[in-house]
């Protein structure tokens, strides 16, 4: 009967120990370390920093401040809306307002609303509640660089040699341009997803 029993019990803890062994092989296997990650809500935190500062200055008085501090919510609370590309045209359309001069404000529109638009398409496709490894975020980051410093040269080059006679000129062929870019982005808006 002894027998029987330790045979018994042996087969019991056997039997138990099965079940347990799966689930202790996962915890064993090594976790790859991905090293330094930040979570993908501070892309949001960084489009809001961008953001605001650029809409509380896109004209002293009028909707404009207003209409791009509500923009940018919408665009962090949603992104999969798309609409800070919206904010960028709004923001682009703002410079319109101020006289076609050199201005550092002018300047950190340009760069800013590339800034903008690069933090919008990593929203899209990262949850708010994912984790993010900054490292990833380089290739981007000096495709942007490398774009910037020649556009702002040209900005530059072409702000100073512009004779106030141009700058009328100027800004018709800048408010065809954001008018096309409004097209563009709400024709995006607008269609529907593909299959």
């Amino acid at each position: 009967m002894n027998g029987e029993a330790g045979m018994n019990g042996e087969a019991g803890m056997s039997g138990e120990a099965a079940p347990t062994a799966p689930a202790s092989a996962p915890a064993s296997a090594p976790v790859p370390d991905l090293g330094l990650t930040v979570p993908a809500w501070s892309l949001h935190v960084a489009f809001v920093v961008v953001a605001v500062p650029l809409a509380l200055t896109t004209a002293p008085s009028g909707p404009w401040p207003a209409l791009a501090v509500l923009l940018t919510a919408v665009a962090v609370a949603v992104p999969r809306w798309r609409v800070a590309w919206v904010l960028i045209a709004v923001l682009a359309f703002s410079t319109l307002l101020e006289p076609g001069t050199l201005t550092l404000r002018l300047l950190a529109v340009i760069a800013a609303v590339h800034v903008l638009h690069v933090l919008a398409a990593w929203m899209l496709v990262l949850p708010a509640t994912a984790r993010l490894q900054p490292a990833v975020l380089l290739p981007s980051l000096r495709r942007l660089v490398l774009i910037q410093v020649p556009v702002q040269a040209a900005a530059v080059v072409l702000l100073l040699l512009a004779r106030p006679s141009a700058a009328p000129w100027l800004a018709l062929v800048s408010g065809a341009a954001i008018v096309g870019l409004v097209a563009l982005v709400a024709a995006l808006l607008l269609a529907r997803p593909r299959a």
